[in-house]
């Protein structure tokens, strides 16, 4: 029987006020691949990317690196960003880094939801985060 494991894993941490630090990993039984960006929290804009490979299947991958740099400056909140983090990284430069840059965009409301929450809780240790989050939610929608 042939199986296949894909899994992506995106964590986020806040270096700043004004900034989200994510690092996306992508690993599978062909590859394994790192991403590493800041993004302005307010505007989405990707501020600083490094992309890391450590296996891959051919010659080209790592030619796919230095193209992460078109990345920075574009906006995760512009209308069709994933598109074109497909057109301009995917397919200049790697469709996986591609994948991992759209994942962490993804996050980027649930990271900014988690910030707030743990600001929350530091001022009151009580606070229904229920509530809080569906206030939260509601706000952002407006």
């Amino acid at each position: 029987m042939i199986t296949f494991n894909r899994s992506q894993v995106i964590g986020a941490e806040f270096p700043d006020e004004e900034t989200v630090r994510f690092n996306g990993i992508l690993e599978d039984h062909i590859y394994s691949m790192e991403i590493k960006m800041d993004v302005h929290i307010a505007d989405g804009k990707i501020l600083v990317i490094e992309g890391m490979i450590k296996r891959y299947t051919n010659f080209v991958c790592p030619q796919a690196v230095p193209i992460l740099q078109i990345a920075a400056g574009m906006s995760l909140r512009e209308d069709g960003w994933e598109r074109r983090i497909m057109k301009e990284i995917g397919r200049k430069g790697c469709e996986h880094f591609a994948e991992i840059i759209i994942e962490c965009g993804r996050c980027l409301d649930q990271a900014r939801l988690s910030k707030s929450v743990w600001q929350a809780l530091e001022t009151d240790p009580g606070v229904d985060q229920t509530e809080f989050m569906e206030k939260w939610l509601a706000e952002q929608a407006d």
